[in-house]
């Protein structure tokens, strides 16, 4: 049996073979052209050396993404935890192998002493050295989770617990926070580290810490914590880190610096990590870490500022503090990213001022391009603004490639599998919501989308196992707790409906005012309906997700008329972030009414399908231009 299997397309093999010499040449033996003996089972053979290579290879390209023998065995390999996978022509790689790091060999010249082909082989040498191969699922569905493959690859990971503030002033809490995601960041930029999200591991902030304990439960092999004080000008951090299994000090250090010494001590705090760790930080993971993105302490002090504000109604307080910080300093891509979202997220909370919001978007947009071109950070952003125009191949395309190459990152799986959901390709963004939790298991936001996605995917029995597991992490409830009461919708029972409705939202008019008094009036649908109708022509509800929450409640008393009246002017006319709703159960019998279809076209996803090909699991074509929905 070979230590290599290599899994291409039969019309690449003239590109594989000088590969496959190149690994020879390395001492390592491959499978993959062999010469099958007459009356050989040739799948059996397959499957045996399959099953018995310490590696597989993986070629991607755009032939072979669109074979099913070559994504098959790839997900074989995901599962054994022994996927290495490489790139020609910039292939698009399939969902479940995006998080995993891809080698692309456009350019490696068949040059085994080129950085494609070293960088290939550093990936294999652990596989090649080790008896075993790991093993993966995500969280029990059949699909191999390439982001859990990595992983375990890895074998380091860690969490780094927020950092105590030592101040003595709470309102130095945000300085505390914004170093210990700083380092988060930067252990982020290690391709052979996995380091769990900010979310989950603030999740700990501000109780008492078992670190063996949160290294079980996280699944990691170190975590570090330490503290911050903060006076005047001067900075006093000590970190440790400590051994997951014994609990034991791997290393320790404080430092005494000036504030204006702080990135050049964040850089050093970083990369003494990886060296305590016993690992190798290359040449551009090192840059990386260094790239502050800001010389400026006090544009940096701002940035750590806005960031707690950019995810709650203060949000327009986040706005004002970016702006603060991009006038001390226009060249901050991250103080540009920072402003972004947090534009998106007013548009939520103040829907009046959405025209105006989305023109500073495109203009942010395009900073970050001209900063950051072909990151993580401008494809996200574009997917963003693409998305908000109902751009849905380009949303689509940008959020792909954010995946790629963000590699660690959770948040653009989220918004990839909002996209895809979206589109009607619900099985697809399951994988993402799963490979999203996987790096930030506590997080309540990263819990309510794979919840969503459950729902959509008709999985209701396990949307709710997840809510239960939800209860106890922290964060606003309310966007959960709605999708919990809607799904009892689904379900027709309604006594589990009102019970959760009255629970959560009986005194909460933060989003919809008029919920506590539909939570009075529950079982008469005529003044439920009045409440509904006189919401719909009210200021305070126009914008796309409260009218698509309307359009929710007119479908439960019976008023259709008025669900889609709702839907049209939420979705098509405003362009609602919520438009991904339209698929959720309770919607059910809603989509067998033709208005549906003509919904469905002008929202310009009927124009996707029959250009795309990719008719998801809602709708099927009908002749050359009419379809079917359901």
């Amino acid at each position: 049996m070979a230590d290599i299997f290599v899994s291409y397309a039969r019309t690449d093999k003239a590109r594989v073979a000088p590969l496959v010499a190149a690994l020879e040449a390395r001492g390592w033996s491959v499978w993959w052209d062999p010469e099958i003996a007459p009356g050989q089972e040739f799948d059996r053979q397959i499957a045996r050396e399959l099953d018995a290579a310490k590696a597989v290879i993986v070629v991607w390209t755009p032939m072979s993404v669109d074979s099913r023998w070559v994504r098959g065995e790839a997900r074989l390999a995901a599962d054994r935890g022994v996927l290495v996978p490489v790139r020609f022509e910039h292939a698009r790689l399939p969902i479940d192998a995006l998080a995993l790091h891809t080698t692309d060999l456009d350019d490696w010249q068949e040059d085994s002493q080129g950085a494609a082909f070293q960088q290939l082989s550093r990936a294999l040498g652990p596989l090649l050295t080790s008896t075993t191969g790991g093993t993966s699922s995500i969280g029990g569905a059949s699909s191999a989770s390439a982001w859990e493959t990595a992983r375990e690859r890895k074998g380091r990971s860690i969490c780094v617990l927020p950092f105590v503030n030592m101040s003595g002033d709470a309102e130095q809490e945000y300085f505390s926070d914004g170093i210990s995601e700083d380092i988060i960041t930067d252990l982020s930029k290690v391709s052979a580290l996995l380091v769990i999200a900010r979310n989950t591991a603030f999740t700990f902030k501000g109780k008492p810490v078992d670190v063996k304990g949160v290294a079980r439960q996280l699944d990691v092999s170190h975590v570090l914590e330490g503290s911050v004080r903060k006076s005047g000008s001067r900075v006093r951090i000590t970190a440790q880190l400590i051994d997951g299994q014994s609990g034991g000090h791997v290393w320790a250090e404080r430092y005494d610096r000036d504030l204006s010494d702080i990135f050049a001590l964040q850089d050093e705090i970083s990369q003494a990590i990886v060296a305590a760790l016993k690992m190798r930080l290359f040449p551009e993971e090192k840059r990386a870490i260094e790239d502050r993105g800001t010389q400026s302490v006090e544009a940096y002090d701002k940035y750590l500022r806005a960031r707690p504000f950019t995810v709650s109604q203060h949000v327009q307080r986040a706005v004002d503090l970016y702006r603060e910080v991009l006038a001390l300093d226009p060249q901050f891509v991250q103080g540009w990213v920072g402003l972004s979202e947090a534009l998106r997220i007013s548009m939520i909370f103040f829907p009046q001022t959405a025209k105006a919001a989305q023109e500073e978007m495109r203009h942010a947009l395009e900073r970050v391009d001209a900063l950051a071109p072909n990151t993580a950070m401008s494809y996200a952003m574009r997917g963003t603004e693409r998305l908000l125009h109902y751009d849905w191949p380009g949303a689509e395309q940008s959020y792909a490639k954010a995946v790629e190459l963000a590699k660690s990152n959770e948040a653009p799986f989220r918004a990839y599998g909002l996209v895809l959901s979206i589109l009607g390709r619900h099985r697809e963004a399951l994988v993402a919501a799963r490979a999203a939790l996987r790096v930030d298991p506590l997080a309540l936001f990263a819990s309510f989308y794979l919840q969503w996605q459950l729902d959509l995917a008709g999985r209701d029995e396990e949307a709710e196992a997840e809510y239960a597991r939800s209860k106890d992490l922290p964060g606003d409830r309310a966007a959960i707790e709605w999708r919990a009461m809607t799904r009892m919708w689904a379900r027709r029972d309604d006594a589990r409906a009102k019970q959760r409705l009255i629970a959560a939202f009986g005194h909460d008019t933060t989003f919809m005012p008029c919920h506590p008094q539909l939570a009075q009036v529950l079982d008469e649908p005529e003044k439920a309906l009045a409440i509904i109708h006189a919401a719909f022509d009210d200021p305070r509800y126009q914008d796309g997700s409260r009218l698509g929450t309307l359009a929710h409640w007119a479908e439960r008393y019976g008023d259709r008329d008025l669900a889609f009246r709702a839907l049209r002017r939420g979705y098509v006319e405003m362009h609602g972030q919520t438009v991904i709703d339209i698929w959720m159960p309770v919607f059910a019998e809603l989509r067998r009414d033709p208005r549906f279809k003509a919904l469905v076209r002008d929202l310009g996803l009927y124009d996707y399908w029959r250009k795309s090909g990719k008719w998801g699991e809602h709708a099927r074509p009908v002749g050359d231009d009419d379809f079917e929905v359901w």
